[in-house]
């Protein structure tokens, strides 16, 4: 079963809910004894939380391990994975669901995901029409002329004066 399930069941039940809420409140850790005090089922519910990966036991104490989360969210990413096939792992986090939702506010970013996409959408040694161009962009995101334009203005395509034909460039370092 995969690790983002198993965190799920562990916490679909309010007892170990609260449980694990309390191993995060006690951080570095608690012992068992206490946590039976402040909850009577602590001892099976911890059982859950151990499978699921959720509370570790180090030196006599119970604490909570929500690295446990960020091993689940990479795991399920991994299983099926949010980025189209191809797609920079620097730049795989800004897609939901294959698409672009929100273009990033800070350059540095946005133009790592415009290189990703003039790499893999657009050759050097070819000539792409403005509908090529769209219609390709549009396949990532709901505004493909804001993306055609970042293109242009970060000199990853090159619009001929008539702007009807469109061509892939080398941009400068940023």
């Amino acid at each position: 079963m995969e690790p983002s399930h198993l965190i799920v069941k562990a916490l679909a039940d309010p007892e170990r809910l609260r449980v694990f809420a309390d191993l995060v409140l006690h951080d570095p850790g608690t012992s068992v004894a206490d946590l039976k005090t402040r909850h009577p089922r602590a001892e099976k519910a911890l059982t859950r939380l151990f499978e699921a990966g959720l509370a570790v036991r180090e030196d006599g104490k119970v604490r909570a391990a929500p690295d446990a989360f960020k091993a689940a969210a990479a795991a399920a990413r991994e299983a099926a994975p949010d980025a189209p096939p191809g797609v920079s792992p620097d730049v795989a986090h800004l897609y939901s669901n294959g698409r672009i939702p929100t273009l990033p506010v800070n350059r540095r970013t946005r133009v790592k995901l415009l290189r990703d996409l003039a790499n893999r959408h657009f050759a050097f040694d070819r000539t792409y029409t403005e509908r090529e161009v769209n219609e390709t962009l549009a396949a990532e995101f709901d505004d493909p002329l804001q993306l055609r334009r970042d293109l242009i203005d970060e000199l990853l395509l090159e619009r001929d004066l008539g702007g009807t034909e469109y061509r892939r460039r080398e941009a400068p370092p940023i």
